[in-house]
């Protein structure tokens, strides 16, 4: 099995995946990378008026695939 990382960025944070996990398949990393990006959204996104979110995800070759969410609140009035 392949190593993927699930690196994170939080607007102009960036935390790298240090540990990876072992997944069988690309769209078994999709379901995962699209999870995680869930999880964390329901716990920074409350409170917030803009932010940007990204899931990178890196086998040992480099970048397979960007999971992104923007969030933003817009007042009309």
């Amino acid at each position: 099995m392949v190593r993927y990382f699930f690196d994170v960025r939080d607007n102009d944070s960036f935390y790298p995946d240090g540990t990876g996990v072992e997944l069988p398949s690309t769209d078994i990393v999709k379901a995962q990378a699209s999870r995680t990006m869930g999880e964390i959204a329901k716990d920074v996104l409350p409170g917030a008026e803009v932010r940007t979110l990204a899931i990178e995800v890196r086998d040992d070759r480099g970048p397979i695939l960007r999971v992104a969410l923007r969030f933003e609140i817009e007042h009309l009035r």
